[in-house]
């Protein structure tokens, strides 16, 4: 193999190392983002915790759906075994105008990884402005 074609190949492995890297997840501790046209299981970005995580969502909108409610479960991402679900909770205080917000707070979680999963949607697809996650308990 010529000079030329090892350096092509080092480069070429270079640029994909780092393309995964970007895409990995990120594992943020608080984060604000939104949701648009969200079904039962959608799944969050994922996020570093210790102890606490409150989710909170303002401005909910659906499409197709009987009432307006959304379910929201805290999972723990785990590497090897099965994710664990920390409990569910029902928002629905975020469907009453453009300032409404639901939140569900856990406490007592391991230190780990964690998201979000809509558990379900009242079988339509979920708008939400204005999605935050907070992990400090202290606020």
């Amino acid at each position: 193999m010529s000079t030329f074609t090892k350096r092509n190949v080092a480069a070429v492995s270079g640029i994909a190392s780092a393309l995964v890297i970007a895409m990995a997840p990120q594992a943020l501790a608080n984060w604000q983002s939104s949701i648009g046209s969200a079904a039962t299981g959608f799944e969050s970005q994922r996020w570093d915790d210790e102890s606490y995580s409150e989710v909170r969502f303002k401005d909910c909108t659906q499409q197709n759906a009987i009432g307006k409610f959304t379910k929201v479960a805290l999972w723990e991402d785990n590497a090897f075994t099965p994710d664990n679900n920390h409990g569910t909770k029902t928002f629905t205080n975020c469907f009453n105008g453009d300032d409404s917000v639901s939140a569900g707070e856990w406490t007592g979680l391991p230190t780990d990884n964690y998201y979000f999963r809509l558990q379900d949607t009242d079988g339509g697809l979920l708008w939400v402005r204005v999605v935050a996650v907070d992990t400090t308990q202290a606020d």
